[in-house]
């Protein structure tokens, strides 16, 4: 199906590229993809270190984007433009990013326009959490869908929303923020994120281990790992509960590495939220299709939308 499997070297030619990079909280992926929204087989990937500068992290893209390009077969002056998501707010008339936890000598940072300049090729820029709604909107999950939400479940806590075919961005381009929204003693992304998943696993007596591992351990049995993603679950229902309220999307899309474990905290999850929405309300809770490559789907999709206007 077209957009969802990996181009072969004999069907790529000369061809009008597009470069696509998902800055997470932990990492950085990038991709190629054909003009009609064919990803190409090899995808580099490179940590992120929460202490880069600027400067530094815009290297780092270009070359992990350089090994990308090459590890395909192919050369920079075949690209026609990149599109990145960010994992933190962005000041979209300024080009500037805002602070994010992760990244923290970021703060009004002009990361669009420096990585233009050195890749010598236009790039667009949107929050990560848009990018994985954009992705999963136009190859995956979401499809067809003008009314729809984006969850993810990684390092943090995002979500994108569109509504009517286009996405929200807020008056002050702050909307879908859903991390920040309180719940118990904290906010939300303290119960729900892999960062909370590890965190609440160890305060409950377990070792310290990433997500993955704990889901593995869940997977094998363990009662522990099982009761934190239980109340992950719990956690995030309640956070959807508010948004299935408030906006009626006709389908809300849970990604991110934690979504994986999707099995184990189903079920608290949609029993919370079928507990306290409307009754009438008919919105979907469903798991993406795209995995860890629906950032970089919606970072083309971004692109290619820019390049009509």
């Amino acid at each position: 199906m077209k957009g969802t499997e990996s181009m072969d070297r004999e069907n790529r030619g000369s061809q009008n590229l597009l470069g696509a990079i998902d800055l997470g909280g932990t990492k950085i992926l990038s991709a190629l993809f054909s003009s009609t929204g064919d990803i190409f087989d090899f995808c580099a990937e490179a940590p992120t270190p929460a202490g880069l500068s600027g400067a530094q992290l815009v290297g780092r893209i270009a070359a992990n984007l350089l090994e990308t390009i090459e590890g395909n077969g192919n050369k920079p002056g075949e690209l026609s433009g990149v599109g990145i998501g960010v994992p933190t707010t962005i000041q979209y008339e300024r080009g500037l990013i805002d602070e994010s936890p992760n990244l923290p000598r970021l703060k009004d940072y002009p990361l669009a326009r420096k990585l233009a300049d050195r890749l010598g090729l236009p790039v667009v820029m949107e929050k990560d959490a848009n990018c994985f709604l954009l992705g999963e909107l136009h190859f995956g999950a979401a499809r067809g869908s003008a009314e729809c939400c984006g969850v993810t479940l990684g390092t943090g806590l995002g979500l994108g929303v569109v509504v009517g075919g286009r996405l929200v961005r807020g008056h002050s381009c702050c909307a879908g923020e859903i991390w920040r929204s309180p719940y118990r003693d904290g906010i939300l992304e303290d119960w729900v994120s892999g960062t909370a998943l590890a965190a609440r696993y160890s305060q409950a007596g377990g070792e310290i281990l990433k997500g993955g591992e704990i889901h593995q351990r869940a997977i094998e049995g363990e009662p522990l790992a099982r009761g934190t993603l239980l109340a992950l679950g719990e956690a995030l229902g309640f956070g959807l509960s508010y948004l299935v309220n408030v906006l009626n999307p006709e389908v809300v899309v849970v990604g991110g590495s934690v979504a994986r474990a999707w099995d184990f905290f189903r079920a608290p999850m949609l029993a919370v939220v079928d507990k306290h929405k409307v009754k009438r309300n008919t919105t979907k809770i469903i798991p993406g299709a795209l995995g860890a490559r629906a950032g970089l789907y919606g970072a083309i999709s971004l692109l290619k939308e820019w390049k009509k206007r």
